[in-house]
């Protein structure tokens, strides 16, 4: 008679570790992040256009790359990203739409933010420490196993899904991300990513127009390379 109420604290506890383990998966989620390419927004410079550029880590067959632009010009200039292309040798590689890159990138999301799983001993703790639970559970009898397995399978299944990834394309997330097309006043800066096929990129050119589009800017500036 006093097995039964054991019994349910038993699965209670089963339940409560779970929501915890779940809690701590999706805790150690947010802190595996792709990493993002720290890039300096150029001060402005009276009578020149200042920008900077830096390779992120790529993201399937897609290389993101982090650019910022600064008009030091006493007038306004028009930021098109799609004339931002990057260099390869004599190759000149025109830029992906955002939601194309987000397609091509595997399932991965956009830099910067979460990525598809919990990796390495996070995500090996995690299940060793549910195996525990269900384990533990076990030395209550067959039907407790039962209750306590069903208490962490949605657990599971989430850890099991976002460790295998290859969801939907995070096309808001690299669309968010992306350097937007602009009228930069003089003073005024933007940042954001641009993305290309993957690839080995060691330069990029700009070209930036003023407001009427009879003068052009161009730029060329190094690329820095992704962190290892």
């Amino acid at each position: 008679m006093r097995s039964q109420p054991s019994s349910r604290r038993r699965v209670r506890a089963a339940f409560v570790h779970a929501s915890l383990l779940l809690s701590l998966l999706v805790a150690a989620g947010c802190a595996a992040k792709h990493p993002g390419a720290a890039v300096t927004v150029p001060p402005p410079a009276e009578g020149r256009v200042g920008a900077a550029a830096a390779a992120a880590e790529p993201l399937g067959d897609v290389q993101p790359v982090a650019v910022a632009v600064t008009n030091g010009l006493d007038r306004p200039l028009r930021l098109d990203a799609r004339q931002l292309y990057a260099l390869a040798g004599e190759t000149r590689v025109a830029p992906l739409p955002p939601a194309e890159a987000a397609r091509r990138a595997g399932g991965k999301s956009a830099p910067g933010r979460v990525e598809s799983g919990a990796t390495g001993a996070v995500a090996g703790g995690i299940l060793g420490a549910i195996g525990g639970a269900i384990s533990g559970a076990i030395q209550g009898g067959v039907g407790l196993a039962t209750a306590a397995g069903a208490a962490v399978g949605a657990t599971l299944g989430a850890i099991t899904g976002v460790i295998t990834g290859g969801g939907a394309p995070d096309v808001a997330g690299f669309e968010d991300r992306a350097l937007h097309d602009a009228s930069l006043a003089p003073q005024y800066s933007a940042s954001g990513y641009v993305y290309y096929p993957k690839g080995a990129y060691s330069q990029l050119e700009l070209l930036l127009a003023g407001e009427s589009g009879a003068e052009v800017e161009r730029l060329v500036l190094p690329i820095a390379p992704s962190p290892e």
